[in-house]
């Protein structure tokens, strides 16, 4: 299956993704974290981008086109699910001309719960880990629906469980930044919905409980989805 995972920044997208690939088989392709990989080896592509992600900006098309062409490239392109991209109607388009995507995971989240569990990320400062965790204790009522969300720390405070390497908070999860992160998305995410919807099928979850519970449901829905197709 050929995926795009979509909502907010904050929503639990790379967290989703990568339950997906661990329990379906499914490669993760975070365009996020292979700019970061970028920025931190130092190349061109990465010292440009660096200058856009510091301020909570977009990275330009041409720039992530040409490090998800690279990846693509090096796993093949019939099996994975996209974090991260596309995030404008541009991309999208320039996707549709690379491959034909099954369906759209549709992360639907309120603004206030974002913003506590982007302050509560903590991911791996490993680009070849990247495992995520969260600080954040999250337990309220918004409208009818209840959000228990609670912390995914590691097990030794500031360390990967994973590969052992430092824990860090991401520069674009600091409020500052974060404020910024939600306008950009606004404005140059949302139109992507108008651009798949009747194109391509959605398949919507609510994040309201640990992601091991709403993974299981999100799977549920995939597997009807790969039936139907």
């Amino acid at each position: 299956m050929k995926l795009i995972i979509f909502g907010p920044p904050g929503a639990g997208k790379g967290t989703y993704a990568n339950f997906l690939q661990e329990r379906m088989g499914i490669q993760k392709i975070s365009t996020g974290d292979l700019l970061r990989k970028e920025v931190k080896e130092g190349t061109q592509i990465g010292k440009k981008a660096k200058e856009y992600m510091d301020k909570g900006q977009l990275v330009p098309d041409e720039l992530v086109i040409e490090v998800l062409k690279k990846e693509l490239e090096r796993i093949g392109k019939d099996n994975f699910i996209l974090d991260g991209f596309p995030r404008t109607v541009s991309q999208a388009q320039k996707l549709d001309e690379m491959t034909k995507i099954d369906g759209l995971i549709l992360i639907r989240i309120p603004e206030e719960i974002l913003v506590e569990k982007l302050a509560g990320r903590r991911i791996c400062s490993n680009p070849n880990c990247a495992a995520i965790y969260n600080v954040a204790s999250i337990d309220k009522k918004i409208g009818r629906v209840h959000y228990y969300l609670p912390p995914m720390p590691p097990k030794k405070e500031g360390v990967c469980d994973k590969c052992g390497s430092p824990l860090i908070q991401r520069d674009d999860d600091k409020p500052e930044v974060i404020k910024e992160r939600l306008k950009v998305y606004k404005k140059d995410s949302r139109p992507l919905l108008s651009y798949y919807r009747g194109k391509i099928p959605f398949i919507i979850i609510v994040p309201n409980r640990p992601p091991e519970e709403v993974i299981d449901r999100l799977i549920k829905k995939l597997e009807k989805l790969k039936e139907k197709s």
